[in-house]
Parts: C-alpha cells; sequence; structure tokens
C-alpha cells in the first residue's frame, strides 16, 4: 500500500490511508492537467476546465479533506494514487511549467547556497 498503512472508513467504504502533504497534493493534481490559478502562504487554487480545487498548505491532509479534493477535482482515489507515484520526491525537483519551485531548507538550520 503507498505511502499508508491500515484504512479510514469514508462513506460506507474504505480506503488506504495515504500520508500525503499539500505540496504532494498539488504535484499529483498539476500532472492530471491542472493548473494553478494564485497561491497563498495557506493554500493553493488549480483549476482544469471547469473544476476549481483549493489545497490547504499543510504537512498532511486528512482523509476527509483528501477525499473531499478529489470529489471537486473529478479524480477517482486509485488514478489520484498512480499520480502520486508519478511526482518527484526530491524537494528540489521541479514539475514543468508549475511554475513553482519548492525548497527545503536543512535539517540543522544551515543556509543553502
Amino acid at each position: 500500500m503507498p505511502r499508508g498503512g491500515t484504512g479510514v472508513a469514508t462513506k460506507g467504504r474504505v480506503l488506504p490511508l495515504v500520508a500525503v502533504s499539500g505540496f504532494e497534493c498539488v504535484d499529483a493534481l498539476l500532472l492530471a492537467g491542472f493548473a494553478i490559478r494564485s497561491r497563498s502562504d495557506s493554500a493553493t487554487i488549480l483549476e482544469r476546465d471547469l473544476r476549481v480545487v483549493v489545497v490547504p498548505d499543510v504537512a498532511m491532509l486528512t482523509p476527509e479533506d483528501l477525499e473531499a479534493l478529489l470529489r471537486d477535482a473529478g479524480i477517482a482515489y486509485d488514478d489520484f494514487l498512480d499520480l502520486l507515484s508519478e511526482t518527484p520526491t526530491e524537494p528540489d525537483v521541479q514539475i514543468e511549467n508549475s511554475g513553482i519551485r519548492r525548497t527545503i531548507p536543512p535539517a540543522n538550520g544551515a543556509q543553502r547556497r
């Protein structure tokens, strides 16, 4: 089971528990054809066709939030897991055409050059 352990029951079905951050969700949605409309300190707004998805900038999405995001995006859970497996795992890797480059500072607080 990718990035998870057991499962969580939502609306009568059990989904595998997936630890996914807001940034990882954005990366997967970019691969699904969404484009970033805007970004703030607390969320990223993406759009594709007539669908608009607001992804909070959190370390881990709750299963309920993830389910709501996927419903808004019109993406099946299994398809989302496939997209997650295609996203870069290196924080410095930029997804093409996203306009965003993520960097994570070193854990010891040293400055990155």
